[in-house]
């Protein structure tokens, strides 16, 4: 049940913004959700004193509620400034009239002020912080007024008086709480997806060298704890220098990120698939053992030689890839050792014709 609502509230919040990361994408949430909340505070306001026919209090909320319309619309069309700007000063004009001519001062209602500083801190950055310190200014002088200046409620009695405190709790709790949780949600999720990002090659896709080392590192102990088989092998694309030279740069990329794809669809999802430097990459594979190793690279070296690589002016380049295999040895105390009886394989595939893989262990499982 919360979590369908979360997912419901997160959904409205997402409406009409399409980038997830975007810099701005925080403070359009907040503004989003506080225009949410005000409306429906505005509906709970019309239908309590449209029941007990205080038609006044009844007509400022149906109002505040038009123009906390108008100010979402601003949001979810690209209007933003206006809609950050619109919010405060709604809300400001019906605390302050609720509370000084209408509820008085002892229904606690001018501790929505509060709730408006916080708004104004979150979602003015520093290009606007005049504005920030003229809602906060205001906030903080007419919440001073209301605290000082001792008004009877018109409308409300002492005992809707006491109960309006605690709603005011309540609700600025909520506020408080809700905008904070928006705050950090979308910390974690920038900071994800950086991380993703920073241990993402740019132009395959694949993991970056720094995040497939990582991951042999962690691999290769697991395996050595468990007892585990485990295969290291290195690719490297044959005669790229020469597609460069020949097709271009351009043509170059494309054959990377082409062949990148095609290595990434034919491992399994267990394996781990990394850019290794230029025109050579690393795969990973867990609790395999050398000849299951051997026919799936084979496999992904024939896929790769059957590929038809087409650029834009209709040139295709053929490409073939050379492997060298090794497995995890008993002897091994380190993964770069393995990583180098690889690297010995491939020179072996590369010396003995290109287009091939060799194998560089003689611990097979």
């Amino acid at each position: 049940m919360f979590s369908s609502v979360k997912q419901f509230i997160n959904a409205l919040l997402h409406i009409n913004f399409e980038d997830e990361f975007e810099n701005d994408l925080n403070q359009k949430h907040v503004v989003n959700f506080s225009y949410m909340i005000f409306c429906v505070g505005c509906l709970l306001l019309i239908a309590v004193f449209t029941f007990r026919q205080m038609y006044s209090v009844t007509i400022l909320s149906s109002l505040s509620l038009l123009m906390a319309l108008v100010g979402l619309r601003y949001n979810l069309i690209g209007h933003f400034f206006k809609a950050q700007i619109l919010m405060p000063i709604i809300k400001i004009a019906q605390t302050a009239i609720l509370s000084l001519f209408y509820f008085g001062t002892a229904s606690g209602f001018h501790w929505f002020f509060i709730s408006v500083i916080a708004y104004a801190f979150v979602v003015f950055r520093t290009d606007r912080q005049a504005v920030k310190y003229w809602v906060v200014g205001i906030s903080l002088a007419l919440f001073l007024v209301c605290e000082l200046t001792h008004t009877n409620g018109l409308y409300l009695s002492s005992a809707d008086q006491e109960l309006s405190i605690v709603l005011v709790f309540f609700a600025v709790t909520f506020n408080f709480a809700m905008v904070i949780n928006l705050v950090i949600s979308r910390l974690k999720s920038v900071n994800h997806h950086l991380r993703i990002l920073a241990e993402k090659d740019e132009l395959t896709g694949l993991s970056n060298r720094r995040k497939v080392l990582a991951d042999a590192v962690n691999i290769f102990a697991d395996s050595v704890i468990n007892r585990e088989s485990c295969v290291f092998c290195i690719v490297d694309l044959d005669h790229f220098k020469k597609i460069n030279d020949t097709f271009g740069h351009e043509a170059g990329d494309l054959v990377l990120a082409k062949v990148s794809a095609m290595m990434a669809s034919v491992i399994r999802l267990q394996d781990e698939i990394g850019r290794y430097g230029g025109e050579e990459f690393i795969v990973i594979m867990r609790s395999t053992g050398i000849k299951e190793a051997t026919e799936m690279m084979e496999h992904m070296r024939q896929s790769v030689e059957d590929m038809l690589i087409e650029t834009e002016n209709g040139i295709v380049i053929p490409v073939t890839i050379s492997i060298g295999l090794a497995g995890i040895d008993p002897s091994v105390s380190r993964y770069e050792e393995i990583l180098a009886q690889a690297d010995k394989g491939l020179y072996v595939a590369k010396r003995s014709g290109r287009n091939r893989l060799s194998v560089q262990s003689d611990y097979q499982h």
